[in-house]
């Protein structure tokens, strides 16, 4: 019989477009691409612009491990 207790890794679930929703208009933001990538922050976004939620300029350029995400709309 084994009593050897084992740890869990817990896991976390992060909602991008709610991320995305919850910046204001007119705010910028960084993201760390270790928390979430650009790919999918650019993914999430396009998905909102074209159901008429929201607006978004995102840019990785001047930045290593970030995403600069600006709210337009």
């Amino acid at each position: 019989m084994n009593n050897q207790v084992n740890t869990i890794k817990l896991v976390t679930k992060i909602s991008i477009p709610a991320t995305l929703l919850a910046i204001k208009v007119g705010e910028t933001v960084i993201i760390p691409s270790k928390t979430i990538k650009a790919a999918s922050v650019r993914a999430a976004a396009s998905r909102l612009e074209r159901a008429y939620k929201a607006q978004f300029i995102i840019t990785e350029q001047g930045f290593v491990d970030e995403t600069q995400v600006t709210r337009l709309k």
